[in-house]
C-alpha cells in the first residue's frame, strides 16, 4: 500500500499545549478515537517545540502518574507473584507498562510505557479502529506523518534541549559512551545513535565462533521454532517467514528455525551488531508502516513485524548457512541506518552493523532449523512470555552444528 503523506516542515507548534493526562485516560475510557488521535499530534507538537520538554506533557511523559520511577524498582519473582503491590497490577491491567527479568539477578523489573506508545496502541485496538481503520490508509498516513515530522525535528540543532531531560528521566550513565559530555552532540538523533565504549560491552569469548551473542542492548525473547515463537509470543494473524524476510528462497531455508526477537527501548544504546562470524550477502529495505512493536501490540493479531517498515541482510555463517537479521522500525523510528553491514564484506563476532535513529525498534534473528541451542535461562523465561534484559555482546547460545 502507498500513502501519499504531505508534512509541513515549517509548522508553528502552541506555545500551551494539551491534553492532560487525565484527558488521555478519559478518552481511552470512552474510546474516543478522535480524541486520541488530538492527543497524539499535541504531543508531537509539544516534542518538537525547542521550550518544551519530552518528559513534560511530551511524547515521553509516564503512562501513568504513581508510583514514580517504576523503571527502576524490583522485584523477586516470589514477591511478583504473591506480594505485588495493587498499583502494580492496576498498571499491567491497564497496560502501562511490561514486567522483564533482569538476567544478573533473575528479579522482575517494572518499565513503564511511555505516553505515545500507549496512545498508539489504544489507537490500534480501540473499538471501531480495530475492525475497520487499521486496514486503511488512516492509521498508517497518522503515524508515519508524525514519525517523519518528529524524526525531521530531532535533526534541527534545536532538538539539543531535550537530552537533559531524557537522559535525567532515564537515569542514562553518559560515562559509558564514546561521547560522554551532552553539550557535545549537535541534535538529538546525534545523542540518539551515541556510540558506546568498546570496553563497557566486551564480547563474550570472542575466540569460540559457535557462542552467539546478544545483537543489541535489549529485552529478549529467543525460541527454538518459529512455530513456538507464534505460538508464545508474535501473534499476528499473517505472520509467516516468506512475509517477514519478503524473500521466498531464504524463508524455505530458514522455515522451522530458531528466532530471536531484540527489542529495544527509546533509553537503550541504539546501535545493533551482528551475533556471529559472517558475511553480508545482501541488504534489502522494505517500505511499510510505523507500529509500536510494544508487547501489547506483537501478543496480538496486528501483523507489527510484517507490516512495519525494515531491512533484511542476509548472512553467511561460517558454517556456510544462511540465516536472516531484520532490522524493524517502530512509531517515531525517523530510519535505520547500516554503517557496516554491506554485501560481501565480512564482520567479526559482536561487529557493529548499524544502528536505529529515534524510538523504539527491534531485531530478529532467524537461524536454520536445529542449528542453534539457546541459553537455558533464556529458554525459560521465553517460555513464560517474559522478555529477558540483556546487554549487546553478552552470550545468547551456541552453534550445534
Amino acid at each position: 500500500m502507498t500513502v501519499e503523506v504531505l508534512i509541513d516542515t515549517n509548522f508553528e507548534a502552541p506555545t500551551e499545549f494539551g491534553p492532560h493526562q487525565e484527558d488521555i485516560e478519559t478518552f481511552i475510557e470512552n474510546n474516543d478515537q478522535a480524541g486520541l488521535i488530538r492527543s497524539f499530534s499535541h504531543m508531537v507538537d509539544h516534542s518538537t517545540h525547542p521550550d518544551a520538554t519530552l518528559v513534560e506533557n511530551g511524547i515521553h511523559a509516564p503512562s501513568s502518574e504513581v508510583p514514580k520511577h517504576w523503571h527502576r524498582r524490583k522485584l523477586s519473582g516470589w514477591i511478583h507473584a504473591h506480594l505485588a503491590p495493587q498499583g502494580f497490577k492496576t498498571a499491567v491491567a491497564k497496560k502501562y507498562g511490561n514486567f522483564v527479568i533482569i538476567r544478573s539477578t533473575g528479579e522482575y523489573h517494572y518499565e513503564e510505557m511511555p505516553i505515545y506508545t500507549r496512545i498508539g496502541m489504544h489507537l490500534l485496538f480501540g473499538g471501531y479502529y480495530r475492525g475497520k481503520v487499521v486496514g486503511s490508509s488512516v492509521m498508517h498516513s497518522l503515524f508515519l506523518k508524525e514519525t517523519l515530522r518528529q524524526g525531521l525535528y530531532f535533526t534541527q540543532p534545536e532538538s539539543v534541549n531535550q537530552i537533559p531531560s531524557f537522559v535525567q528521566h532515564y537515569t542514562i550513565e553518559m560515562d559509558n559512551y564514546v561521547i560522554s559530555n551532552i553539550s557535545d552532540y549537535t541534535n538529538f538523533n546525534e545523542f540518539f545513535t551515541r556510540a558506546i565504549l568498546p570496553e563497557k560491552r566486551p564480547i563474550a569469548q570472542l575466540e569460540d565462533e559457535n557462542i552467539i551473542v546478544s545483537s543489541a542492548d535489549s529485552r529478549l525473547n529467543v525460541f527454538t521454532s518459529i512455530d513456538a515463537a507464534t505460538e508464545l509470543w508474535i501473534k499476528g494473524k499473517n505472520f509467516t517467514l516468506a512475509h517477514l524476510l519478503q524473500d521466498e528462497t531464504l524463508a524455505e531455508e530458514l522455515e522451522g528455525g530458531s528466532m530471536a526477537i531484540f527489542r529495544l527501548a527509546p533509553q537503550d544504546y541504539h546501535r545493533f551488531h551482528i551475533p556471529t562470524k559472517g558475511t553480508i550477502q545482501s541488504v534489502t529495505p522494505i517500505a511499510g508502516t510505523y507500529y509500536t512493536v510494544n508487547p501489547c501490540t506483537v501478543n496480538e493479531e496486528l501483523d507489527v513485524f510484517t507490516d512495519n517498515h525494515r531491512s533484511i541482510t542476509k548472512v553467511k555463517s561460517h558454517h556456510g548457512f544462511h540465516y536472516g537479521f531484520v532490522s524493524i522500525g517502530a512509531l517515531l523510528v525517523g530510519s535505520i541506518v547500516m554503517t557496516h553491514a554491506e554485501p560481501q564484506k565480512e564482520l567479526e563476532k559482536g561487529q557493529e552493523m548499524g544502528y536505529f535513529q529515534y524510538g523504539g525498534s527491534t531485531v530478529i534473528v532467524v537461524f536454520p532449523k536445529d542449528t542453534v541451542a539457546w541459553d537455558e535461562d533464556l529458554l525459560d523465561n521465553s517460555n513464560k512470555s517474559i522478555e529477558t534484559l540483556v546487554q549487546m555482546g553478552e552470550k545468547i547460545g551456541r552453534f550445534i552444528v
